[in-house]
């Protein structure tokens, strides 16, 4: 019975070695494919460029449109370094013709040249209509930008209803109530009449039916619709009354340029003529305006000898005040819309994109707001390219760091200090373990060693002996 015993639990003992040296030996050789498919990976070019055309690119060696052999591209940044970072030889700089500049210090003084129309200041303007419904008889100005005087006849009118509001008036100054001639004057002021006017019907006591219609101002008229014979309404906009050496130059800003102009910046506008004159900016609208969305900036000034008209297109020259920023060149920004970005070299054949804030740019100079220091170096031709391999190196990091967990070598993994004290197998089920399959044929126990093996726990109560030979 002792011999048995000791036969059954070096059996099972026997199949744990085993087994765990199959499982053991399977995760080594998933481990070394793994790595050996890493290493691989490593020595094959990511794709083929064209030497002189970074954009043109292939999956296999070939010949560029111009005839070049194609330059391979390989994913060489080794671990330690930042993820998105690129390595290139010189050699393939020198054919990429990649150029860097440093961050630096410098004065600047900000220039915009944009596009500006010519408005009469509508603050000195006045706009001339009529209170209740009446028609045209003559009309005394017949063009847009002929000039009037204050008191100079525009137009005469009729109204049956100024006519009533006449006869009201003038009964009731007959009947020498002053109650029915304070409403009756009253009724005529709310026609737009005026007290001069009224003054004279009061004195000469005789019904006018046709309404003079003078000029409030000097000015420009602007905005004419009279016509004689034309029947016109309260509503109605006859024409307006400009000052025209009042004038307002709107400067349409193109969106994203809102943060390089500011109040009080030095403008000169030049007309098509080549006069020019110096002013500055007096207002920023808040809101946008127009299908694009374009921020306007005002300029305030005379029209002193210009004789600049409304509506006339001048060239805006904005000067900014001079300060000194860290600045790069315009060609090292990458501006996609929704990002910006430069690439960062080491000057180790080392590059990586980073994000970068501005503030103001020109076309030689971009101030830069954060992101870089001064004395660091960034690409100015083939950045677009490094750009691009920037963000596949950083792609392919993300992913082996993600993978790095199923690639783990558990040959590496220290299992001395487990604890498996609080491991609890009450609840294991062995009735479901299927051993049908289990060949014990290949198993060799010649170098199992018995004699550590404590058998004095073993219950031998529910053996089956009725199957076992002892012949």
């Amino acid at each position: 019975m002792n011999k048995l015993m000791l036969v059954v639990a070096a059996t099972f003992g026997i199949i744990g070695v085993v087994v765990g040296t199959q499982l053991e030996s399977s995760q080594s050789e998933i481990n070394l494919a793994s790595s050996s498919a890493t290493h691989e990976r490593s020595k094959e070019p990511l794709y083929w460029v064209a030497p002189m055309d970074p954009n043109y690119r292939r999956n296999e060696p070939g010949l560029s449109p111009m005839g070049m052999d194609l330059v391979p591209v390989y994913d060489e940044a080794p671990e330690d370094q930042a993820a998105g970072t690129v390595t290139l030889n010189t050699g393939l700089q020198n054919q990429l013709s990649v150029t860097t500049a440093q961050a630096q210090v410098r004065a600047w003084q900000d220039q915009l040249i944009l596009p500006a129309i010519v408005r009469f200041n509508p603050e000195q303007s006045q706009v001339v209509q009529v209170r209740a419904e009446g028609w045209v008889r003559q009309q005394f100005v017949f063009s847009v930008g002929e000039q009037v005087t204050r008191g100079q006849p525009l137009f005469t009118w009729y109204s049956p209803r100024l006519i009533s509001a006449q006869e009201e008036f003038l009964s009731a100054l007959r009947s020498g109530q002053k109650g029915l001639i304070a409403a009756a004057e009253s009724r005529l002021l709310a026609l737009d009449m005026s007290p001069q006017w009224l003054k004279e019907l009061r004195r000469e006591r005789k019904l006018q039916e046709e309404i003079t219609v003078l000029a409030p101002q000097n000015g420009v008229i602007q905005d004419l619709t009279l016509r004689p014979g034309a029947q016109i309404m309260p509503t109605q906009k006859l024409l307006t009354l400009v000052n025209p050496n009042a004038l307002w130059i709107e400067i349409h800003i193109p969106p994203g340029l809102e943060q390089r102009i500011e109040i009080k910046d030095a403008v000169i506008l030049t007309d098509t003529q080549g006069h020019s004159v110096t002013a500055e900016i007096a207002v920023l609208y808040p809101l946008q305006e127009g299908k694009l969305r374009s921020q306007v900036a005002r300029v305030e000034m005379t029209n002193d000898q210009l004789n600049w008209l409304d509506g006339q297109y001048v060239r805006a020259d904005i000067r900014g005040a001079e300060d000194e920023s860290l600045q790069i060149p315009a060609s090292a920004l990458i501006d996609d819309g929704h990002q910006q970005r430069v690439v960062l070299a080491d000057g180790q054949g080392h590059f990586r994109s980073i994000a970068v804030t501005t503030r103001k740019r020109n076309a030689q100079w971009v101030e830069i707001c954060s992101g870089l220091e001064v004395g660091d170096l960034v690409v100015t031709n083939a950045q677009f390219l490094i750009d691009s391999e920037s963000s596949v190196a950083s792609d392919l990091q993300r992913y082996e760091k993600a993978t790095a967990v199923d690639e783990m070598n558990s040959e590496e993994m220290d299992h001395f200090q487990m604890n498996h004290e609080g491991m609890n197998h009450e609840e294991m089920n062995h009735e479901e373990m299927d051993h049908e399959e289990m060949n014990h044929e290949e198993m060799d126990h010649s170098q199992m060693n018995h004699s550590q093996m404590n058998v004095e726990g073993v219950d031998h109560s529910q053996m089956n002996h009725e199957g076992m030979n002892h012949d």
